[in-house]
């Protein structure tokens, strides 16, 4: 059972308890890495995965989570790499890239000599057919409306791309480096041949070698990776566990190696064993609640703006994630100074306003079948029903969930804004009128007139501006609320190595090793 009416809390100030325990991770983490001389070569790695993968394909797959990003980053290459330390772009796939005097074009050199798995050469055709194929509005692209800023990219040569843009466009390499649909890049030939979503073909340091739907995914060593020695394992099997308890149990008894959780209990239990070690990132975005503006009573903003003061995150914060995770007023990140006038919880002024509405409000969510999703509801249930809102709801499976928020069959329902180095892509396509992603579907010519500022802005202190006016607005319209910063956990026995987080929370494991 959990309580409610808990009081706010900073989002840059951890609890005391939360402050320790990151503190001892880091101390772990490091201890762990420098015990050890080097890399061991063989062996397998078995991953605790949540939820069995859509597909590997950029259009029939869609946008892939934390655990089908686990496995395609282990298969696919980005054509750069984003160094956290140094907060600059490095080669990968490329190997240099420059702008244009107007910045409205880049030209991109890539590597020579690199294989796809099954033999064949990446060139440039691969580049442009991957990244035009996301941009044509009759594949119905989830990621297009990410990169829409992108008109097309054409071959100057096999070795040599180049990105068209509308206007000026900062996230331009940040997306050529996200571990995602968009930037991990596959064979044209295998997407060609209609494969790639249930077979797929990259360059990556590890091979696909088979799927067994509801139960596991193999991926084995790749002996030709263009990165010589980078990885270590033999393989690599992916077990679909989507019981938090069960997949936690069997980390503890040694049947897995790895797993990644956001459950607060496990978290915190596991960073208590002396037998795990923690990998912890924080990263920008938000796990967060889309309020569609498209269904009355939803569409009146006092109905939207009073379940914005009805919604107390440091409930959810306490309860579902035990203070694992930062608050979070906006989603651009611990870092920001951004003042985006954040609607606190406060039952009082949710009350005024549904007064002022005047009518009752009977209203639905729909929320996975996951202990994750039912908690989240019946939180939200409790908290509607102090200020007189009647909270239906609707237990659904990951993917249909999806596919109702994408088909607007929906009122309220969870989502996440994914970490990235630039969240600006997805708030602009969250936010603006004529964006697929526009989700809450919220339509506005002055909240299009700030997202399209910040898209184009070619300074970033200017961007910077018009990104938090554009939060301020989504926060004063009340279509989207905070569930919490994003904060990613992974957790591993002492024996393994060499793991680490990415952007968007998908877990490193292509350089992973293991104790003979």
């Amino acid at each position: 059972m959990f309580k409610l009416g808990l009081g706010q809390r900073s989002r840059r100030v951890l609890t005391a308890t939360a402050a320790i325990a990151l503190a001892a991770t880091l101390a772990v983490n490091n201890v762990q890495a420098g015990s050890h001389s080097g890399p061991m070569k063989g062996g397998t790695l078995t991953v605790g995965v949540e939820t069995d993968s859509r597909g590997f394909d950029a259009v029939k797959g869609g946008v892939l989570g934390i655990s089908a990003g686990t496995v395609s980053l282990a298969i696919h290459d980005t054509l750069l790499k984003y160094n956290e330390k140094t907060k600059e772009f490095e080669p990968n796939l490329a190997t240099a890239w420059e702008a244009s005097e107007d910045n409205k074009s880049w030209t991109v050199t890539l590597r020579q000599g690199v294989k796809f798995h099954d033999g064949s050469d990446f060139t440039a055709k691969d580049v442009a057919d991957h990244f035009n194929r996301i941009l044509d509005p009759a594949n119905k692209s989830r990621s297009r409306s990410f990169i829409t800023a992108i008109t097309g990219v054409e071959v100057v040569d096999d070795h040599t791309v180049k990105f068209n843009l509308a206007h000026p466009w900062l996230p331009l390499l940040g997306n050529l480096a996200a571990p995602s649909m968009i930037g991990l890049i596959p064979s044209s030939a295998n997407v060609a041949a209609a494969k790639q979503n249930r077979e797929p073909i990259g360059t990556g340091p590890f091979i696909f070698d088979s799927w067994a739907g509801g139960d596991r995914i193999t991926i084995k060593r790749n002996p030709n990776y263009w990165k010589k020695d980078a990885a270590h394992l033999d393989e690599i099997v992916f077990r679909i566990l989507p019981d938090t308890q069960a997949r936690f149990a069997s980390l503890r008894s040694g049947e897995i190696d790895l797993i990644w959780t956001d459950r607060g209990s496990s978290i915190v239990d596991a960073q208590k064993d002396p037998k795990l070690v923690t990998v912890v990132r924080d990263g920008k975005g938000a796990a967060i609640t889309f309020i569609n503006a498209s269904k009355p009573p939803l569409d009146d903003a006092r109905v939207r703006q009073a379940l914005s003061h009805a919604w107390n995150q440091t409930a959810i914060l306490k309860v579902t994630w035990k203070d694992t995770r930062p608050f979070a007023e906006h989603p651009l990140g611990t870092d920001s100074t951004c003042d985006a006038g954040y609607r606190h919880y406060d039952p009082a002024k949710a009350k005024a306003l549904l007064a002022d509405y005047g009518k009752p409000v009977k209203i639905s969510m729909i929320h996975t079948t996951t202990p994750r999703g039912r908690e989240f509801g019946e939180i939200y249930q409790q908290l509607l029903k102090q200020v007189g809102i009647e909270l239906e709801l609707v237990p659904v499976d990951q993917n249909t969930l999806v596919k109702k928020v994408f088909t607007n069959d929906y009122m309220i329902s969870g989502w996440r804004i994914g970490d990235a180095d630039d969240v600006g892509p997805q708030t602009f396509a969250l936010s603006y009128s004529e964006s697929s992603y526009n989700l809450s579907r919220l339509k506005m010519p002055e909240m299009d007139k700030v997202a399209f500022a910040m898209r184009t802005a070619a300074d970033p202190a200017v961007r910077e501006k018009f990104h938090c006016d554009l939060m301020r607005m989504v926060n004063d319209q009340g279509n989207m609320q905070y569930r919490g910063g994003n904060r990613y956990y992974a957790f591993h026995g002492t024996n393994t190595h060499d793991i680490g987080i990415d952007g968007l929370g998908v877990v490193r494991v292509s350089g992973a090793w293991k104790d003979k």
